[in-house]
C-alpha cells in the first residue's frame, strides 16, 4: 500500500499553445537533419520582428528536414508557418510528415510563394495524416529538378484552433502506465470537464483505444465509472487492451464534445502495451514486486536497512579486482549478514576494470585489450570463482556481472571495423580453458559456470545495458526501440546470458539533478521518458527469456535541494507508484542506490525511500462504502468507494448466505463498482477487499445484506463485469 503520493495527475489543459518548432531558432528537441542549402541564421527577411529566418535553397528534390525523437501532435489541429518568396517568389515545395513508424504522410504542396511577400500558411494535421500521433520529423522538399530561388521560412509551429465555446479537458490520469496484452488488465483512466455552458452540455467524452483494439471507449461521470462523486465534471472507466494488439508504446488521448459538435483533447501521455516477459521467476526469489537497497552495515546498530523497519527483499554490494584484502572471507560474511537479517544477497562483480593491467579510460578498448592478455583472463577467473566459493549455503544469493561490461563490448561490436554486432564469438579471448572457445563467447559462458558450479545456490545475472547498441531508447524512432533490445539480448545471450538465471537493468547512474544526466518525464509525454525505458526492458525481458533486477535506481526526490549527496530526481518515485507496471514488464525487484559520490542515497535522502518502502510492504485500506442496490431478479450492483492508493491492484468480492456455508470470492479487477449474479434465493451478506500489487490484502469493508428471491438459471464466474 502506497499513501502519501500523488496519482499520476497530468495536469494538461487541452487548449495548448502552439508548439513552436522555429523561432529564431530551432527549439529544443529539434534537430536539423536538412539536405538542401539550408541557414537557419538568416538575418533579413524576417517574419513580425524576429531577428532570425530560415533560408532554404533547393536543387531538385533536396528537402529542409527537422527531426525529433518522438513529437506528440495531440492537441494540435495544424503545421503553421509563414513562407516568403524572396525576390523572385514561385517556387514549387511540399510538405510532409514523418511518422513514428518509419512511414511518410501524404505530401501537401505548398502555394507558390510571393515575391518580398510573407504569407501564413496552416496544413491541418489531418491532411498530412499525423493528427493526434506521434512524429519522428517533418520535411519541406523542392518538387522541380534543377535549382530555385532561394524562400525564407519563419516561425513554424504546430497551432489549434479549439472553439473558446468548447468544452475545457484538465487533470487527466492514468493509474498504470502499462499493462499486459491480455484483454483482462484493467488500467483507471480519469479526467476533468468543463464547459462555459456547464455540463449539461458536454455530450461525450470518450478514449480513443483504437490501437489497442478497443475503439472509442466512453467515460461517464455516474459515480461508478472511477470518477468519484456523480455529476461533479470528473469522467472515468477501466479500459483493457485487446489480445493480439502489439506490444509497444501508444498515446492515449481523450475527447471531450459538446452538443454544438466542438470538440476538444487532452493526451494522457504515453502508454505501453506489454508482451509476455520472458522466463519464470526464479524459485528462490519473490513472484511479486520486491524491494532493496545497498545500505547495509557490518557494525551493530548502524546498518540502515535494519534500522528502517522495512522487511526489504534484497540488499546489494559491488565487489573490485583486490576485494579479497577487504578484511577476512567478505564475500561470505555479507553473504550471512544478509542472510541473518532476511535479505537476499546480491554481489554486484566489478572486477574487470581494475584487473590489470590499468586503463586510462573505462571502456570497450580497455577491456578488449585485458582480454587479450591470458594472464588477466586467468587472475580475473580466479578471482571470480574465490568470491563464488564464500558464496556457498542453502539460501539464494545472486551473482550481478559486471555493470558496462557487456554493454561496452557490444558497443565496441558496433565499431566501424566490426561488422557483427550480436556476435561475440568474432572477437578473441585469451581464455584457454578446456571446452570453451577463446573468444568472448567462450569467457561468457565461463563466467556463468564458473559461479553456478562453485556455488550451487547462487544465481547468475549478466548486466544488460540500453546503450549497447550506440543509441538510447529515448534518442530514437520508436520503431528502433525493441529491436534495440533484441539485438542486446541475442549478444548476451551468445555469451553465457542463455545458461544465466537473470538480467540486471539500468535507469541511471546519476540523479538528474546533479546535471550530469537528463531529467526523465515522468508523466510520459516527452522525451526522454520512463515508458520508453519500460517498453526496452520489456523487449529484453520478452527476448532473452529473462525476468529482470532494477538495479541501481537513483535515490533522490523532488523535496531535495541539490546539493552533494541531496541531488534531486523522480524515478524512485515512479517505481513506487508502478510496481506491477514493472513487474509485468518483466521486472522483478527494484534496488535502490547511488551510482558516485555525491548522489543522494537512500540514507540521505530525507527519508523518502524508507518511508515508501515501508508502506509498499503495508496492505491497503478497507474499501469503504460499499452498497448494493435493489436486486433485479438474482442480478445485483455493487459499488464502494475508489481507494487512493497509486499501487492499489484490484477488489475481491466475498459473499456469503446467511446460513453460514463457505464463502466464494472473486476478483474484479480496479473497478469500483460490478453487477454479478446471486446463485440462489435467500439472504447473502456480501463485503469488499482491495488487494495491492504486491497482493497484499487489505481488512473488510462495511458488510450490504442483499435478499434475491428467484435462484439463478447459471452461476456466472467470474462476476459479470459491466
Amino acid at each position: 500500500m502506497l499513501i502519501g503520493l500523488s496519482l499520476f495527475a497530468l495536469s494538461r489543459i487541452a487548449r495548448a499553445t502552439p508548439h513552436m518548432i522555429y523561432d529564431d531558432g530551432l527549439a529544443a528537441g529539434w534537430e536539423n537533419y536538412s539536405w538542401a542549402t539550408v541557414d537557419l541564421q538568416a538575418t533579413t527577411p524576417t517574419h513580425n520582428g524576429s531577428s532570425r529566418s530560415i533560408a532554404v535553397t533547393y536543387n531538385g528534390w533536396t528537402g529542409l528536414y527537422f527531426y525529433h525523437p518522438g513529437q506528440s501532435t495531440v492537441g494540435y489541429t495544424y503545421l503553421r508557418f509563414f513562407v516568403h518568396g524572396g525576390v523572385s517568389g514561385g517556387q514549387h515545395f511540399q510538405v510532409y510528415a514523418n511518422r513514428a513508424d518509419g512511414s511518410e504522410s501524404p505530401a501537401i504542396a505548398v502555394p507558390l510563394p510571393t515575391a518580398n511577400t510573407w504569407t501564413e500558411i496552416k496544413i491541418p494535421l489531418t491532411s498530412l495524416g499525423a493528427a493526434d500521433t506521434d512524429i519522428v520529423g517533418l520535411t519541406w522538399q523542392g518538387t522541380q529538378s534543377g535549382g530555385q530561388p532561394t524562400l525564407y521560412l519563419d516561425d513554424l509551429s504546430l497551432s489549434n484552433d479549439e472553439s473558446p465555446d468548447g468544452p475545457v479537458l484538465n487533470n487527466g490520469l492514468l493509474k498504470r502506465s502499462a499493462a499486459p496484452v491480455d484483454g483482462s488488465s484493467g488500467v483507471v483512466v480519469r479526467v476533468q470537464v468543463s464547459d462555459p455552458q456547464g455540463l449539461g452540455d458536454i455530450a461525450s467524452v470518450t478514449l480513443n483505444a483504437t490501437a489497442l483494439g478497443r475503439g472509442q471507449i466512453g467515460l461517464r461521470d455516474d459515480g461508478r465509472s472511477n470518477d468519484g462523486t456523480a455529476n461533479d465534471g470528473v469522467f472515468g472507466t477501466v479500459f483493457t487492451i485487446a489480445p493480439g494488439t502489439p506490444r509497444g508504446e501508444y498515446t492515449l488521448i481523450v475527447t471531450a464534445r459538446d452538443q454544438a459538435g466542438h470538440s476538444s483533447t487532452l493526451s494522457l501521455g504515453s502508454f505501453v502495451a506489454l508482451s509476455s516477459p520472458g522466463g519464470n521467476v526464479p524459485a528462490p526469489l519473490p513472484a511479486r514486486p520486491a524491494w532493496g537497497t545497498n545500505e547495509w552495515s557490518e557494525t551493530p546498530g548502524e546498518d540502515w536497512q535494519v534500522n528502517s523497519g522495512v522487511p526489504w527483499d534484497y540488499v546489494y554490494q559491488y565487489i573490485t579486482y583486490g576485494w579479497e584484502t577487504w578484511g577476512t572471507n567478505f564475500v561470505r560474511r555479507f553473504v550471512d549478514q544478509a542472510w541473518s537479517k532476511g535479505y537476499i544477497p546480491v554481489i554486484s562483480v566489478y572486477l574487470m576494470l581494475g584487473v590489470t593491467p590499468g586503463c586510462t579510460d573505462e571502456g570497450a578498448a580497455c577491456y578488449a585489450n585485458k582480454l587479450q592478455n591470458a594472464t588477466t583472463v586467468s587472475n580475473y577467473l580466479a578471482s571470480l570463482a574465490q568470491a563464488a566459493s564464500q558464496a556457498t549455503g542453502n539460501k539464494a544469493v545472486i551473482f550481478q556481472l559486471e555493470p558496462d561490461f557487456y554493454g561496452y563490448m557490444q558497443q565496441y561490436r558496433y565499431a566501424n571495423d566490426h561488422p557483427q554486432p550480436d556476435d561475440p564469438a568474432t572477437y578473441p579471448v585469451a581464455l584457454n580453458v578446456s571446452g570453451y572457445p577463446n573468444n568472448l563467447a567462450g569467457f561468457g559462458r565461463r563466467l556463468v559456470d564458473v559461479i553456478h558450479t562453485a556455488a550451487p545456490n547462487a544465481l547468475v545475472a549478466p548486466h544488460a545495458s540500453m546503450w549497447a547498441t550506440n543509441n538510447d531508447p529515448n534518442n530514437v524512432a520508436l520503431a528502433e526501440v525493441s529491436a534495440m533490445a533484441q539485438h542486446t539480448a541475442a549478444f548476451i545471450n551468445a555469451m553465457g546470458g542463455a545458461q544465466s538465471d537473470l538480467f540486471f537493468v539500468e535507469w541511471s547512474d546519476r540523479d538528474a539533478g546533479s546535471g550530469l544526466r537528463p531529467w526523465w518525464d515522468d508523466t510520459n509525454h516527452t522525451l526522454p521518458r520512463v515508458s520508453r525505458a519500460v517498453l526496452w526492458e520489456n523487449a529484453l525481458s520478452n527476448a532473452s527469456g529473462k525476468r529482470l533486477i532494477l538495479w541501481q535506481v537513483p535515490a533522490g526526490n523532488l523535496s531535495l535541494n541539490d546539493t552533494c549527496d541531496h541531488y534531486r530526481d523522480n524515478r524512485a518515485a515512479y517505481a513506487f507508484r508502478h510496481p506491477r507496471d514493472l513487474y509485468e514488464a518483466g521486472v522483478i525487484a527494484v534496488l535502490f542506490g547511488g551510482g558516485a559520490d555525491c548522489m543522494t542515497s537512500p540514507s540521505t535522502d530525507g527519508g523518502f525511500i524508507q518511508a515508501q518502502g515501508g508502506l509498499a510492504y503495508n496492505p491497503p485500506s478497507a474499501p469503504t462504502g460499499l452498497s448494493a442496490n435493489v436486486p433485479a431478479g438474482p442480478t445485483v450492483q455493487l459499488r464502494w468507494n475508489e481507494n487512493s492508493e497509486p499501487d492499489l491492484w484490484g477488489y475481491r468480492l466475498q459473499y456469503t448466505p446467511l446460513t453460514n456455508t463457505l464463502p466464494v470470492t472473486v476478483d474484479v479487477g480496479p473497478a469500483n463498482a460490478t453487477q454479478f449474479v446471486i446463485p440462489s434465493a435467500g439472504q447473502w451478506q456480501v463485503t469488499a477487499f482491495a488487494y495491492d500489487a504486491m497482493g497484499r490484502l487489505s481488512s473488510s469493508s462495511n458488510a450490504v445484506t442483499i435478499t434475491v428471491f428467484v435462484d439463478a438459471v447459471h452461476v456466472y464466474l467470474p462476476l459479470i463485469r459491466r
